[in-house]
């Protein structure tokens, strides 16, 4: 049960990296994209998150937390927005489909029964060796 464990949340963990990454923009690709959030790093290296970020004019607005920003672009040194990544996400379902395929070869097996098959020998063998395999009495 823990490998199954421990597959789950490592395709939990790759899911969720894996169709989407974090892209730098210019100011003046922003509002193109029209994303919901930007990650703002200041001329000081914090980073800020903004919510709903526009450019109007030379100052980006949105929403800081729950309160209305207003940040001059001579103090932004880097804006970062998530986008989506299709070539990662085809590579994880790519690997995720053949984890899977070997997943059900490990579990099949190479297609032999592991449970030993009961044959009744001809009648009176039993009688004559009760300890042999397929005997037993009701």
């Amino acid at each position: 049960m823990r490998p199954i464990l421990a597959c789950t949340s490592l395709l939990v963990v790759f899911t969720s990296t894996a169709c989407h990454t974090m892209k730098p923009v210019s100011l003046d690709q922003l509002n193109a994209l029209g994303p919901d959030r930007a990650w703002v790093t200041e001329s000081d290296l914090s980073v800020v998150l903004v919510e709903e970020p526009k450019m109007v004019g030379d100052t980006l607005r949105g929403y800081v937390g729950s309160h209305r920003a207003k940040l001059p672009s001579a103090g932004l040194k880097q804006l970062r927005v998530r986008v989506p990544a299709p070539a990662r996400t085809a590579l994880l379902a790519v690997g995720g489909g053949v984890a899977f395929v070997g997943f059900l070869v490990v579990v099949a097996g190479n297609g032999q029964s592991q449970i030993p098959t009961v044959t009744r020998g001809a009648p009176g063998d039993c009688d004559q060796h009760p300890d042999q395999p397929g005997c037993f009495y009701d």
